[in-house]
């Protein structure tokens, strides 16, 4: 049985950029506009300048001096840029979160106090403006009733032992 005859090999060589000039393929028959930009409208010489990524640059690099919970909030920002979502908060036990939040009441007055002794007029707090439960478990309790103190869920019915 006589082999059969092989096929030469082709070398191809990749394009010196990402995105070829398609351009090149036409056949020429087409006659193509010239394209004007719009600072060919304007007259303007020189830089073009966005506006808009000009204050980011400016931002980002302020940003390197960050410190703190500005630093901290500039992190979320980029997180939730790039990802679209929330960054988790670490988890705090409550005795803890209790006892920073005792010391930030403890602060608070202190400064309140010190503001008081220097003459320095400030705004009536108003206690009645603070809430002391979120919207969305409200919302949730109003939907779907107490929420029950014994037993699990486990595929949308309660388990109880008795």
């Amino acid at each position: 049985m006589p082999r059969k005859e092989r096929k030469p090999v082709v070398v191809v060589s990749a394009p010196l950029s990402a995105f070829p000039d398609f351009s090149a393929f036409g056949d020429g028959t087409s006659k193509s506009k010239k394209k004007y930009t719009p600072r060919e409208f304007s007259g303007k010489k020189g830089i073009d300048l966005d506006f808009d990524d000009t204050v980011r640059e400016i931002h980002t690099l302020g940003s390197t001096q960050f410190i703190g919970k500005q630093k901290k909030d500039y992190a979320k920002e980029q997180y939730k840029k790039l990802t679209g979502r929330e960054k988790l908060k670490q988890k705090v036990p409550v005795k803890i979160v209790r006892g920073i939040k005792k010391a930030a009441a403890k602060r608070e007055a202190r400064i309140m106090k010190e503001m008081k002794d220097a003459g320095i007029v400030t705004a009536v707090k108003n206690s009645s403006e603070k809430k002391s439960y979120s919207e969305k478990n409200r919302r949730d309790s109003r939907i779907h009733g107490p929420s029950p103190s014994s037993g699990f869920m486990s595929k949308g019915m309660l388990r109880v032992k008795k």
